[in-house]
């Protein structure tokens, strides 16, 4: 006999490691499929760059050897795990040209010239909630993740800085104004008037017993988009108010 759990059962099941971060500085994080030369920008980090912002924090906290053993023992605890962003009060995204290098075609390799980019830059007022889904894990692995949290000091492109501020678990589902995977019925809510295709872990490198050597920059291993990175097209809680030559400007719809 089939056996069904209502909805109330299951979010009471559930558990999130809530940080805080506060950025300090402009925030950059190209979209997937953004060219070198059209770096549009997505409005928060994904799910792929926080895990990998967590395995990095081991190699800022322990030695070279405790770090290593750490970092495999955060990736098997947090590659499955669900990650939701709660974007700042404003956002501000200002657009511009810059002069970058890129080799030359069919020029001999490391030769480069200069090229004109486009990119663009958030400007953050308000502060960044990053939560962690930890229902499955003990009471000792949170404390461990809570533990590495205060060592991320960016997530994006390097040099997007963010201050730890303070951390939370928060029983039962997320309160409103979290990011979400669409689906209808977040859609009906009519509350997320943006969306942004996020990356994150697929299923097929959840189960790679080799995971670990798949997202490791020195690794072996290929991690093809598509199977072992996949793009979850997310609904943030942003609302298009006004836009000029050079800037785009969102407003938070949840409190």
């Amino acid at each position: 006999m089939e056996t069904t759990v209502s909805y109330e059962k299951q979010a009471s099941k559930e558990k999130w490691l809530v940080i805080r971060y506060r950025p300090t500085s402009l925030f950059s994080l190209r979209m997937t499929h953004a060219t070198s030369k059209g770096g549009k920008t997505l409005l928060v980090p994904t799910p792929y760059a926080v895990k990998l912002a967590f395995i990095d924090a081991c190699f800022r906290k322990f030695s070279a050897d405790e770090a290593l053993s750490t970092s495999k023992k955060v990736f098997n605890l947090l590659k499955g795990s669900q990650v939701r962003f709660r974007p700042p009060d404003r956002c501000v995204i200002q657009n511009t040209f810059l002069k970058v290098k890129q080799e030359e075609r069919d020029a001999p390799a490391g030769i480069y010239a200069p090229t004109i980019a486009y990119r663009e830059f958030c400007y953050f007022d308000g502060d960044l909630e990053v939560a962690l889904a930890v229902s499955g894990l003990t009471s000792h692995e949170v404390d461990e993740l809570s533990n590495l949290a205060p060592y991320i000091n960016y997530l994006g492109k390097r040099g997007s800085f963010m201050q730890y501020l303070s951390l939370d678990i928060l029983p039962g589902p997320l309160p409103a104004g979290f990011s979400c995977p669409e689906t209808a019925s977040a859609m009906a809510q009519g509350n997320y008037a943006t969306t942004n295709y996020l990356d994150d872990f697929g299923e097929a490198l959840v189960k790679d017993k080799h995971g670990f050597e798949r997202i490791n920059t020195y690794g072996t291993k290929p991690s093809a988009l598509g199977e072992y990175r996949v793009l979850i097209r997310t609904l943030l809680p942003y609302r298009y108010v006004a836009s000029g030559r050079h800037f785009t400007y969102y407003v938070r719809t949840i409190d």
